[in-house]
């Protein structure tokens, strides 16, 4: 995996990038980056063999900014923000493993919240992207809150997330404006079309899924229009520096040039709100061995610790047990174990449970969170 530091060179952002192991640059991907300046992307430049450097944004890691406290508005400000890059880099084709989501990578600028990603150009990468789900869950762990109905509101909106039928980026845009409306209030009230739909000042046509082409009874226009290329050019208007030439006359999306159609991923762990799953009768359980006291793991993110207001299963007794000692997660009917930076550390059947990993717990398991034993029973 791609070593990484985050540093400053005359107040600008600036990310070092070392390979290691077979990793190379991949060429193509590179002057993707280089030739098209896209908003919430740090460009890349080559700095030797095996370097690169990740430029054109100031600000501070995300994760400073979430320690240092923020409220219910600024993390919905955030996640929004989150989303958006995203969106852009599924529809423009990026290998999603190849973004860095690790909130001690992300850049934000504390003055707007804009957010910066970066993308890693290079075959054979060692990613440690674990999805956008598990970025969003890190953000919600490691965040510092100004009150307690903060708290509360994060704390539902993750329930939302990492529920069992998965989440769609639109689904968690609606959700947070129904949080936090005022988030969208300066937004153009022109209708919205999709990131491959036609701009709205077009003829209304009938909708189509991305990479469809139009019915057969719909005349086509005589010159085909680069959607992806439109999307970046919408998102930098205004600015001069990112302006972009004319779009070469191809029928398809630009997509990012070493990535065949078959070969492009899409969001980890988002899935489509059709496909929604019955929610399981019989919740798995854990039993305390020391006074026998059972809970059921009833959600899909279920926090241990003896700290009342922030956990499901509250450990009172004992002072060994962390505020907010580790974290369960349900998904696709298993159960996944993480421990949260405990003191004490955290342990399935005599295994050491390592710090912000999830570990996959199964039927009969015996899960110990410091010297506290928990029988757990898979429903």
């Amino acid at each position: 995996m791609a070593k990484l530091k985050f540093t400053e060179i005359n107040g600008e952002v600036c990310i070092k990038c070392r390979f290691t192991g077979n990793e190379m640059l991949n060429e193509p991907e590179y002057r993707y980056f280089i030739d098209n300046r896209i908003k919430g992307w740090l460009v890349p430049f080559s700095d030797g063999a095996d370097r690169l450097e990740f430029t054109g944004a100031k600000g501070i890691p995300l994760i400073n900014k979430i320690r240092s406290g923020i409220d219910k508005q600024e993390y919905f400000l955030i996640v929004k923000n989150l989303l958006d890059i995203i969106k852009v880099a599924e529809t423009c084709g990026f290998n999603m493993t190849n973004i860095v989501l690790a909130p001690d990578f992300i850049t934000i600028d504390t003055d707007n919240f804009d957010i910066w990603l970066f993308y890693l150009p290079l075959w054979y990468n060692e990613s440690c992207n674990d999805g956008i789900v598990n970025c969003l869950r890190k953000i919600s762990t490691y965040a510092k809150y100004k009150s307690q109905s903060d708290y509360l509101a994060v704390d539902g909106f993750m329930n939302f997330v990492c529920r069992e039928s998965g989440f769609t980026i639109s689904e968690a845009k609606e959700y947070i404006r129904r949080e936090v409306p005022e988030l969208f209030a300066a937004q153009p009230s022109k209708p919205e079309h999709t990131q491959f739909s036609r701009p709205a000042s077009r003829t209304p046509e009938p909708a189509h899924t991305q990479f469809s082409r139009p019915s057969a009874h719909i005349p086509e226009p005589a010159t085909r229009v680069n959607m992806a290329q439109t999307i970046i050019n919408d998102i930098n208007k205004g600015s001069q520096e990112f302006k972009h030439t004319a779009a070469p006359e191809i029928p398809e999306p630009k997509i990012i040039p070493s990535l065949e159609s078959n070969k492009r991923s899409g969001l980890p762990e988002l899935v489509k709100s059709e496909h929604i799953k019955p929610a399981p009768k019989n919740y798995p359980q854990l039993t305390r061995r020391a006074t026998g006291v059972t809970m059921k793991i009833d959600k899909p993110v279920f926090r241990i610790g003896k700290e009342r207001d922030r956990v499901d299963f509250c450990i009172t007794e004992n002072r060994t047990i962390s505020r907010l000692h580790a974290t369960i997660y349900t998904r696709n009917g298993s159960c996944y174990v993480e421990d949260n930076n405990s003191t004490n550390r955290t342990y399935i059947n005599g295994t050491p449970v390592p710090a912000d990993t999830e570990i996959k717990i199964k039927n009969g398991d015996v899960l110990k969170l410091s010297n506290e034993e928990f029988d757990f029973i898979d429903g």
